[in-house]
């Protein structure tokens, strides 16, 4: 095994790098270049645009070896690592090409997988005959406020009683990542029943309003996309109502928000205290070369692949696809089968 691991990544835009374009690493690194590179076992020996202009610029940038327009050049070379940051469409044909052509050890692909389950589930088979890694962006499952709610959660310790959350730019886009996270926090939902959609002209797809239904909780997730506008603000928020206390995930999961109960408001009744909450940081702006370490662990055989895995990407599409059915049949869907539990 060399020193450093070589990295192809596929698709020049904003996640393959442009999110820390001119950001200083102990602010956070929020894309696959600038992880690779803060983590510092890997070197950058390709990258992939259809637009030479924009291949070559982020070549310069990011100082990587060779800078190509063509996924075909990805397949005749061999990398350790190939990143997938192409658009959602083109995904499922890219991973599967590099799989067929043995031309990696691990693809670190963005989300979604695909846009069809058994795509998915053709892509888990091959993965498995090849020996080939594949592991998808969700780094909010190496957050560790994340994990700490998790374990909350499963402990029972304070029973959950509501959830709410807020997601933009379509259900397959970003919705998925709210639906892994939720999964990921609470487990596989009982059914789910979606009762609005916004057509968002950003990404061309609907996103949905929708309900997860638990034993003993709900969690209600909306969107706040407008038909009349291409894009208001980005938001990612998470907020659990317990028995004892609230807990809010907002900042796009850069800050925590813990309000506990007291009995300020009315003599012999608990609100939530408002006026106090304690505030404080997560681990977010870190996720990313977490998932990054993840990769490398990985890709060496230090560590199984089990995080983030096809699989869980197949669970997350079985929800998916219950949300826009239940909107088309007006009517709340059985998830069925738990194909995972916690």
């Amino acid at each position: 095994m060399p020193d450093k691991l070589s990295v192809a990544i596929i698709g020049a835009g904003l996640i393959a790098g442009g999110y820390d374009r001119g950001r200083r690493s102990n602010d956070g690194v929020f894309s696959h270049a600038g992880a690779y590179i803060n983590d510092g076992r890997f070197f950058l020996d390709t990258v992939v645009d259809i637009l030479s202009a924009r291949a070559e610029e982020f070549r310069k940038e990011w100082q990587v070896g060779s800078a190509f327009t063509s996924v075909e050049d990805i397949c005749r070379q061999r990398y350790d690592v190939v990143s997938v940051c192409t658009p959602d469409s083109t995904h499922f044909e890219t991973i599967r090409n590099l799989i067929k052509h043995r031309c990696c050890k691990t693809s670190f692909a963005e989300k979604p997988l695909a846009f069809c389950r058994e795509e998915i589930i053709e892509l888990t088979g091959l993965a498995s005959e090849s020996g080939i890694n594949i592991v998808v962006n969700f780094q909010r499952r190496f957050e560790p406020s994340h994990e700490e709610i998790r374990q909350l959660v499963a402990s029972g310790k304070t029973r959950l009683l509501a959830g709410n959350a807020y997601y933009i730019k379509g259900l397959e886009h970003i919705g998925t990542t709210m639906i892994d996270t939720l999964v990921f926090l609470c487990g596989m939902p009982r059914k789910v029943l979606a009762f609005n959609r916004v057509f968002n002209n950003e990404v061309n797809e609907y996103s949905y309003d929708f309900i997860l239904y638990y034993d003993g909780f709900n969690i209600t997730v909306k969107t706040v996309d407008s038909e009349f506008t291409l894009y208001n603000y980005h938001i990612f928020e998470v907020d659990f109502l317990f028995a004892d206390r609230r807990i809010t995930l907002n900042d796009n999961s850069r800050q925590l928000v813990v309000r506990e109960l007291t009995g300020y408001a009315y003599s012999g009744v608990k609100v939530l205290d408002d006026r106090g909450p304690h505030s404080m940081p997560t681990g977010y702006p870190h996720a990313m070369s977490a998932a990054v370490d993840y990769i490398h662990r990985v890709t060496t055989g230090c560590t199984t692949h089990t995080i983030n895995t096809p699989e869980e990407s197949s669970v997350n599409k079985l929800i998916v696809d219950a949300i826009v059915s239940s909107h088309e049949q007006s009517k709340a869907i059985d998830i069925g089968e738990r194909l995972w539990n916690r």
